[in-house]
């Protein structure tokens, strides 16, 4: 009887308080379930809790369960997945504590910013949240991403946060804070909130589990405590922005920040380390000289490091380039001697051949070649070398990935490549060939795949293969007969993504000045973001870009290196826009993108300075001017305290450029940008003098409330409230949103203490304000549903 006694007693603890141990190993989440399912979308696989945010409306998502509250002492724990990189738009909230009277503060824990971290924050009633504890940064950076979280609440006083990386054996304390006066209420609502903006992205999925929460604290083991060393806001990254040569012997390395050369190492392949380095006045240009002068045509690698900025960032890496200056490389011209022959970018769906991604070369030189020394290029990824192999004449080599599997036709030589590309793009990329002295043998820009077929090049250009098996590797192309589809030139592929769309006619004509303008800038991105550059095709006919360049005028008026759009592979139609950046993901990652075709990568654009710059926009040929802007970021709107993210847009597309109120910030409830369509702040001639904001109507698909306006010019800011109808505040919708002409806030339906609100009626009222002294005020009842 005493051993029975004592097996009780050592379960007891664990009984008693552990109030929630959830690792969704049960069904499908349903109404049958605790949970409360509030967005559609949430469902259980792999036993983990799931939600697919990929192509969905933006906005806020969410699941809750009651909870009890234990004052003495409470605990959370739980993991978080992602199939992406988190960030200020797209990340997790979850809602862990509420106060009550007289204090009505909630608690959260957001998971994902654009630091990568995880950090505590406090929302009283009546302000915005406030963030109590800031997690360490960069912890959530990569492709996916997965943490386990931990918050102790300890005699109702102190809240600790902790998290745990799978590389990690211990939990590292992030930090903690004292909590207020706290109102004693029995208890609350767990609530997890999926919030997403860049809605056009995909494999957006986000996973729960192991959601335990305790009436008790337990020991947590933790990370030794490190030397302490600079804060997030003390060392600031930074990086080489442009790498322009003066000379045969001078290159200009351009930063973004200030630097300290002190301790460089600054070397170029084949002429050894700089012989001398010189610093700009202003420190954000290093000019580096070599005493041996470059051959004209060669590429060269720049290698460096060591050099740090004033908070003690470091820049380090490698560029590649072709020398514009010196004597002419006496090197063999390999151009077109070996071709990128077939491309099999989407190997879903094939039967016959394995479902491995290839791309296949063909030698048409004539004689048999060694391609030693010889690279891969795929969009911004590093060169990737093929290795030492030798091709007969009129021979295929297929290249793939090492460790996968596939079938090569007779005579077909196989090539598998440790560094093969992880992920050929559906949608299409540029692929290029350098030969050993680093000159370009071929380049394409293959167009978007379709599953389970190759683009094979034929004499007229490209095509989707006829083959059976949907691919030829290492054998003669098929012929496309009759169901050839539209060709592709291999230079400027111009494939419709719809090939039974007919062709449009296209003007041979130059473009001329004013049908193409520059319609919208981002100079100053989010960390991990990219700059962007969107073109607006104004005229009624489609135009060519292939002769255009873009270039920054210099304060003498000159023009300073020139970014050539001759790789565009498409012709911009009439009214349509097209986005220029280096980084697609950097643009994607932080804006909703409505049409991913309207965005082009390029490895080289201009810079474009955070406060003030010209951008010009001209015919190569001729440097007939299109369009110019000289943009400050006085334009912004005033009610825009932080610049970083927010694009500059052009307000009308038919008034003049340079005309500074014709520009003003993106609107807040577009997300600070829109990428590829039409401008948030876009002048609507037909609206009149029509100004509206209605009230929050739900939308089931989004699992949300929606909130429309219409405005009559650009510039409102808008406050939007939520009352009951004994006139108690209840929700803060909207705190001084920079709104755009017309558009939608989202809402989640959620009161400022972080639990739903109950159905019945309540009051909406919303100001909207101008800088120019309109105010204008709606109240209107609605109903919660």
């Amino acid at each position: 009887m005493k051993q029975f006694i004592l097996f009780l007693f050592v379960l007891l603890p664990f009984c008693v308080t552990s109030q929630v141990n959830e690792t969704f190993d049960g069904p499908e989440i349903d109404s049958a379930n605790p949970w409360r399912v509030d967005s559609a979308g949430f469902f259980v696989k792999d036993g983990r809790l799931q939600f697919d945010a990929s192509r969905r409306a933006k906005g806020i998502h969410t699941i809750k369960l009651d909870i009890s509250y234990n004052v003495d002492g409470m605990e959370w724990m739980f993991d978080v997945s992602f199939s992406y990189k988190p960030t200020n738009n797209n990340h997790v909230r979850i809602f862990v504590y509420a106060t009550g009277e007289p204090t009505n503060v909630a608690y959260f824990i957001q998971v994902g910013h654009n630091e990568g971290n995880v950090s505590l924050y406090s929302w009283p009633s009546s302000s915005d949240p406030q963030r109590v504890i800031k997690g360490r940064g960069s912890i959530l950076t990569k492709g996916s991403n997965s943490v386990r979280v931990k918050l102790t609440l300890e005699s109702n006083s102190k809240l600790v946060l902790y998290t745990r990386l799978d590389t990690e054996s211990c939990f590292h304390k992030e930090g903690e804070c004292k909590v207020v006066s706290l109102g004693v209420r029995k208890g609350g609502v767990l609530n997890l909130q999926c919030r997403y903006q860049a809605a056009s992205m995909d494999n957006m999925i986000t996973s729960f589990d192991n959601i335990i929460i305790s009436d008790h604290v337990t020991p947590t083991p933790i990370e030794p405590e490190e030397e302490p060393g600079p804060s997030d806001e003390e060392v600031k990254t930074f990086s080489l922005q442009d790498l322009e040569q003066e000379s045969a012997t001078e290159l200009l390395m351009v930063f973004d920040d200030p630097v300290d050369p002190a301790q460089y190492q600054i070397s170029l392949s084949e002429k050894g380390d700089a012989d001398e380095v010189y610093i700009s006045e202003d420190e954000k240009v290093l000019k580096t000289a070599w005493n041996e002068a470059m051959l004209k045509g060669k590429t060269y690698t720049l290698s460096y490091s060591g050099i740090f900025n004033k908070s003690g960032g470091e820049c380090k890496g490698d560029t590649t380039f072709v020398s514009a200056y010196g004597k002419e490389s006496q090197e063999p011209d390999n151009s077109g001697t070996v071709l990128i022959n077939e491309i099999m970018a989407d190997p879903n769906g094939l039967k016959d051949l394995e479902k491995t991604e290839y791309i296949e070369l063909f030698n048409a030189s004539g004689k048999e070649l060694s391609l030693k020394g010889w690279q891969l290029i795929y969009g911004k990824e590093k060169p990737k070398t093929i290795g030492s192999v030798s091709v007969p004449a009129a021979s295929y080599l297929v290249l793939y990935r090492s460790g996968r599997e596939i079938k090569i036709d007779g005579g077909g030589i196989a090539v598998p490549m440790d560094n093969f590309p992880s992920q050929l793009a559906n949608a299409g990329k540029e692929l290029q060939l350098w030969d050993a002295s680093g000159k370009v043998a071929d380049k394409v820009t293959y167009a978007k795949a379709s599953p389970g077929k190759s683009w094979e090049r034929s004499a007229s250009g490209w095509h989707l293969s006829v083959d059976p098996r949907g691919g030829t590797p290492g054998s003669v192309n098929s012929s496309p007969g009759n169901e050839e589809e539209p060709p592709v030139d291999p230079d400027e592929p111009d494939v419709p993504d719809n090939p039974a769309d007919p062709d449009i006619p296209v003007t041979a004509d130059p473009v001329q000045p004013g049908e193409i303008i520059i319609n919208e800038l981002l100079p100053d991105p989010y960390a991990g973001g990219s700059e962007y550059i969107e073109l607006y095709n104004r005229s009624d006919h489609p135009l060519s870009l292939s002769a255009l360049s873009v270039a920054i005028r210099k304060s003498d008026g000159t023009l300073s290196t020139r970014y050539p759009l001759a790789s565009i592979p498409h012709h911009l139609k009439a009214k349509s826009y097209l986005l220029l950046t280096k980084n697609l993901e950097g643009v994607a990652s932080f804006y909703y993108i409505a049409d991913p075709t309207a965005l082009c990568e390029l490895a080289k654009l201009p810079i474009l300075a955070n406060t003030s710059s010209t951008l010009v926009l001209f015919r190569a040929a001729d440097e007939t001017v299109i369009d110019e802007v000289a943009y400050s970021s006085k334009w912004h709107a005033h009610s825009v305290k932080s610049q970083k993210g927010v694009a500059l847009e052009r307000i009308d597309p038919d008034a003049a450029t340079q005309n500074p109120a014709n520009w003003t910030s993106a609107s807040e409830t577009a997300g600070y940008g829109t990428p590829g369509y039409q401008n948030s702040q876009y002048k609507n001639v037909s609206s009149g003098g029509a100004t509206g904001i209605e009230p929050p109507v739900w939308i089931e698909e989004s699992g949300s409330y929606t909130i429309s306006y219409l405005l009559d010019r650009p510039g409102y800011n808008c406050r939007a409230l939520v009352f009951n109808t004994s006139g108690l505040r209840v929700a803060e919708i909207a705190n001084h949103e920079l709104l755009g002409t017309s558009g939608e806030i989202t809402w989640s339906g959620i009161a400022s203490n972080g639990s739903p609100l109950q159905t019945g009626v309540y009051i909406f009222y919303a100001e909207v304000y101008h800088p120019e002294g309109v105010v204008k005020r709606f109240k209107k009842a609605f109903l919660i549903r």
